[in-house]
């Protein structure tokens, strides 16, 4: 996988239009702020480095998404056996919030920032950047099917933080949960 690249003297600036996506990704993968900007940092001296000597057909964002994940699996993914780092869920919640959703968007953050890094990865890419599942498999260089196991795990996962919340809910009294309680719906856009 390389980028097509027509001119070097555009790489700077189309790298700069896509640094904000390729830091969302850094997030979900490192799940801190200082080792996303490292990672940030690493995959731009990389995009620069190998933009002018590889020849592909692959659009630049996807190609530093594949950058981005190798470097991170060469430097930062925890060996076999090791826990990975607990995230920190500020990372996973936008910037600019309304009161009324800013318990909701927070609850969901930390349902984001207990995932796997992979899993958070694939998450952030299938919807948050809306790529394929052959696009994803391509960054990840795993099989489509690979895919859509991590986003069943996700799914599951969703499911069981979602108990945990309905079996906090019912500890509280009977006017504080009419106040906590939402309707639960088991359906997910594919």
């Amino acid at each position: 996988m390389g980028y097509r690249v027509d001119q070097k003297t555009h790489i700077h600036s189309e790298l700069g239009l896509v640094m904000p996506r390729l830091a969302s990704f850094a997030a979900a993968l490192a799940g801190t702020e200082e080792a996303s900007k490292g990672l940030m940092k690493a995959t731009r001296n990389q995009v620069l480095a190998r933009a002018g000597k590889e020849r592909g057909h692959t659009p630049l964002l996807l190609w530093a998404f594949s950058l981005m994940y190798a470097l991170w699996t060469s430097r930062m993914k925890p060996q076999q056996g090791e826990k990975a780092p607990a995230a920190n869920a500020r990372l996973f919640q936008p910037r600019s919030l309304q009161s009324a959703d800013a318990a909701a968007v927070a609850q969901i953050a930390r349902f984001i920032a207990q995932l796997s890094p992979e899993l958070r990865g694939t998450l952030h890419l299938v919807y948050g950047e809306r790529l394929s599942y052959d696009e994803v498999a391509e960054i990840f260089a795993i099989p489509v099917s690979a895919v859509m196991t991590r986003l069943a795990r996700c799914h599951a996962v969703l499911l069981q933080f979602e108990d945990q919340g309905a079996s906090a809910s019912r500890s509280l009294g009977p006017a504080q949960r009419q106040s906590h309680e939402k309707p639960r719906t088991r359906e997910w856009a594919a």
